[in-house]
């Protein structure tokens, strides 16, 4: 039902959102005009090449979005406050949150971070308890404390009421040993974390399918 119809434009209209196939979602969702949703199945496929874990995809960096659809900064991140709208209202009222007790568990929110051929600095924000509230994407390209500063980290943290922090950034190398300049921006950030009251428990560099803890190799 979902794949009757014309276009992407169509089939949504036919089979109404919630049994439409997500390609047909991305190209509606990401489109300017109605004569650009009904063409959209290829920048839709596009798109999913690049985020084939759909839920990824509200943690992507504005810059990787802009290629695949060719729409400006606002446009793009309307989209995005649209799937996170989306993404917690699926999530509210469904028990629990999930709990980060090891890098192990750390590891496997990051561990897309891999396919990726630039680096992408993100911070996983937590309750008291520990339960993940959402993944932040911080930064995306080289990995310095001129970009990667405090303020950025603890921003997301601060906004969302975060208790604690694990940052964690992918190394397109494949090879996740600490460079000078992850020491020099962890320790930093640690620093910024105990003022805040807002700890950093760990830092995950993600490689070829391995990762690194900071923790676990008692960096902090």
């Amino acid at each position: 039902m979902a794949r009757q119809g014309e276009n992407p434009l169509d089939r949504l209209k036919s089979a109404g959102p919630r049994a439409a196939s997500i390609l047909d979602l991305l190209a509606v969702a990401f489109s300017r005009t109605e004569a650009d949703a009904k063409s959209g199945e290829t920048m839709a496929q596009q798109i999913l090449t690049r985020f084939p874990a759909i839920n990824t995809l509200s943690d992507a960096a504005q810059v990787d979005l802009k290629h695949p659809t060719g729409l400006d900064e606002f446009e793009i991140l309307r989209a995005r406050a649209l799937m996170e709208i989306g993404r917690r209202a699926g999530t509210a009222g469904k028990g629990e949150k999930q709990v980060i007790e090891s890098a192990q568990d750390a590891f496997a929110y990051l561990k897309h971070l891999s396919n990726e051929k630039r680096e992408h600095f993100v911070a996983i924000l937590m309750d008291a308890k520990g339960g993940v509230q959402r993944v932040a994407t911080i930064h995306v390209g080289t990995l310095t404390m001129s970009l990667v500063g405090p303020r950025e980290v603890f921003r997301e943290a601060i906004r969302d009421g975060a208790s604690s922090i694990i940052v964690g950034h992918n190394h397109p190398s494949g090879d996740p040993t600490p460079s000078p300049e992850d020491l020099e921006v962890t320790a930093k950030l640690v620093e910024i974390g105990e003022m805040l009251d807002i700890p950093v428990l760990d830092h995950i560099i993600v490689g070829d399918r391995r990762y690194t803890s900071f923790k676990e190799k008692r960096l902090i």
